[in-house]
């Protein structure tokens, strides 16, 4: 729904907020400042580049605008600059067009939403108050759960915990979601029988279309209470536009959902760093040999330069069989490669694995005691898919 300036001036069930609008080296934000005015529920304080200080106080505000004049190396400091004050806060930025390199330059701030000058009216108070959702949707939870090579079994992993989470541990907490990131096979709704016949091509070239009702008309609700996004787009990997997209739709998908979990693919793409920098649980699934070994250690210390040596990476090793002489490579030599690393024991179910994507039912529609969700449960208890509190 796309409300005129006047319309969300009338709606008395939209907030007060209280903004802050910060100007880059250059940049002018008269016109900004007369769109934001014309709003009597946006409280609004405009800042120049040197009052950002630690005194400014940017996180008592519920959204910033960064006015940029471009993204050249000064506003790339600024940017750093802002994140540096309020590394959690809706950043919505507008900037002169921006091509497609600046963009990813830009994303990678992790902004809430660019919005190219001039700024229209409708286009401003549909991202100041999607910034406000935001806000109050800081409480949700990522999972990550990503394949490190092919053939690991993350896609039914996936489908398991958002199935487990969904009717054991969050059933009266809030919905839980599954996002299927990959797009080459879209195979999470194949393995339960919910394949998508929306066509991202016709959003592709304008990801800005991209907001909470635009995620509802996509959303598969699964009868055992989970949501679904599951799209097979090979396309969408070359996609010029395709990183914007994928992270405005993770955007979208979490302000949504209370828990959400990413089916991740083991290739590459040039959202994966952002997507494994901002989730708050990462699982790597893997499996006993030495190459599939190779490839999670690699991962690991990957996502340790990313997010720091004291964010708990979990190593989840599926298709685990007890043998009575023991494994190839044991249980101990294991804990020697991977250190201080968490690792965990799913294990081998290929019969219940085979019955329920033939039939296209998560595991627990053919055994809902099986020893495979019982120590997927036991693993998800372990793992914080809610914030801890400080």
């Amino acid at each position: 729904m796309n409300l005129r300036a006047d319309e969300s001036l009338s709606m008395s069930n939209q907030p007060n907020v209280q903004l802050k609008l910060v100007n880059g080296p250059g940049a002018v934000s008269t016109d900004l400042e007369t769109l934001i005015t014309a709003n009597r529920r946006i409280k609004f304080s405009a800042l120049a580049d040197e009052d950002l200080t630690q005194g400014t106080h940017l996180s008592k505000a519920d959204v910033l605008i960064a006015n940029l004049s471009g993204m050249d190396e000064d506003n790339v400091d600024f940017i750093n600059k802002i994140r540096s004050l309020a590394p959690d806060m809706p950043l919505i930025v507008t900037t002169p067009p921006l091509s497609p390199q600046e963009m990813r330059v830009l994303f990678k701030f992790n902004v809430l939403d660019w919005l190219p000058a001039p700024v229209g009216p409708d286009e401003l108070m549909d991202s100041i108050f999607k910034g406000v959702r935001a806000r109050k949707s800081h409480s949700n939870r990522v999972h990550a759960v990503v394949s490190t090579v092919g053939g690991a079994g993350a896609t039914t992993m996936a489908v398991s915990m958002a199935d487990l989470a969904a009717t054991k541990l969050f059933s009266k907490k809030g919905s839980v979601a599954l996002f299927d990131l990959d797009f080459s096979t879209g195979n999470c709704g194949y393995v339960v029988n919910m394949v998508s016949n929306f066509n991202l091509a016709n959003v592709v070239s304008t990801p800005r279309r991209v907001d909470g009702e635009f995620i509802r008309v996509i959303q598969q609700r699964h009868e055992h209470g989970f949501y679904l996004y599951s799209f097979k787009r090979p396309e969408l990997n070359t996609e010029l536009n395709g990183y914007e997209l994928v992270l405005r739709m993770l955007d979208a998908v979490s302000a949504e959902h209370e828990q959400v979990f990413l089916d991740i693919p083991y290739y590459e793409t040039e959202w994966k760093d952002d997507v494994f920098a901002a989730v708050n649980t990462l699982t790597l699934v893997t499996v006993l040999n030495l190459p599939a070994i190779k490839h999670t250690l690699e991962l690991v210390d990957r996502i340790k330069q990313l997010r720091g040596s004291d964010f708990p990476v979990q190593v989840v090793f599926n298709k685990w069989e007890t043998k009575l002489l023991g494994q190839r490579i044991g249980s101990r030599r294991l804990k020697e490669l991977f250190g201080d690393t968490p690792l965990h024991y799913i294990p081998q179910a290929n019969s219940l694995i085979g019955e329920s994507i033939d039939r296209g039912v998560p595991p627990s529609a053919v055994s809902a005691h099986s020893k495979y969700l019982r120590s997927l449960l036991h693993y998800l208890k372990q793992i914080e898919l809610e914030e801890v509190a400080g």
